[in-house]
């Protein structure tokens, strides 16, 4: 058996380091794995942007030099056959001094090197939707020679919420937004994350997904690092007033005929607008 290292213990404190122009997703998911630990062994865990005392280190490929120089050769695991970094791939290596470093392809691939951290430990992707207990320990710890390296093998994984009615009746009694909104979007976004999902087809049938709660706030889901695609005949906006206001001046706001003959009308007017990663998919309803 292997000689372990610990990570962290009950009653002491763990630094976390992150640098300070981290995108807002991988903070976001740093932020999580910190409550995780704390949740796993009452630890005291704090996000740092000192990289000497820190004891897990999180960084993105090319984003950090000394973060990418801790991973040494082991990042050419990471590499395809051209030398170029695998979509959304990660590392979890424990460095020789105990430390341990995740370093990701991109956003994803840094949050993806995260939570599956926190699942090992005992944090179930499901741990809000389906109240999945935290599997408590004193102490956690890794083998001396831990090392994974992990990509996903289809490139656009996600979920769509269709026939939403219960879980807006859920959301009506559970959120201050009284709605599918913001408050059960971000549990949503953290849940396709922690599943290793990138993708994101919003709820058809009831709005507020996407409105800007702050001027100049970034949408929910490049805020969390997630492409998006409209559900049936929303349009990326996410809420579908746009639509329902061009549909309006083709055929009298049903938009079929703006899905299959106008669709040049949405990007003109708005598409522009839009500050997040995603696609536009479409078809006639028969």
């Amino acid at each position: 058996m292997h000689d372990r290292v610990l990570l962290a213990k009950g009653g002491q404190e763990v630094d976390v380091y992150l640098q300070k122009k981290a995108p807002s997703a991988v903070r976001i998911a740093a932020q999580n794995s910190c409550r995780d630990l704390e949740r796993v062994c009452c630890c005291s865990a704090f996000l740092t942007q000192e990289l000497q005392n820190a004891r897990i280190l999180i960084g993105m490929i090319g984003e950090d030099t000394p973060i990418d120089a801790l991973a040494g050769e082991t990042l050419s695991l990471l590499k395809d056959e051209h030398g170029k970094p695998r979509w959304e791939s990660y590392l979890q290596k424990l460095l020789p001094d105990g430390r341990l470093l995740i370093l990701g392809n991109g956003r994803r691939g840094a949050i993806y090197g995260i939570y599956d951290l926190s699942r090992k430990f005992g944090v179930s992707p499901w741990y809000y939707f389906a109240d999945v207990p935290v599997r408590q320990r004193e102490e956690i710890s890794l083998p001396a020679d831990y090392e994974n390296v992990d990509w996903p093998s289809v490139q656009y994984r996600g979920i769509f919420l269709n026939d939403e009615e219960e879980l807006n009746a859920w959301a009506k009694l559970h959120t201050t937004d009284g709605t599918i909104g913001p408050t059960t979007y971000r549990a949503v976004f953290e849940l396709i994350l922690r599943l290793k999902g990138n993708y994101i087809w919003p709820a058809m049938h009831v709005n507020a997904f996407n409105f800007i709660e702050e001027e100049g706030k970034l949408c929910l889901e490049a805020e969390y690092a997630l492409a998006e695609s409209p559900s049936a005949w929303r349009t990326p906006d996410g809420d579908g007033r746009v639509w329902e206001h061009l549909s309006a001046e083709t055929d009298g706001g049903t938009g079929l005929s703006m899905m299959v003959e106008e669709p040049n009308l949405y990007w003109e007017k708005d598409g522009p607008a839009l500050h997040f990663r995603g696609l536009f998919t479409g078809g006639k309803y028969y």
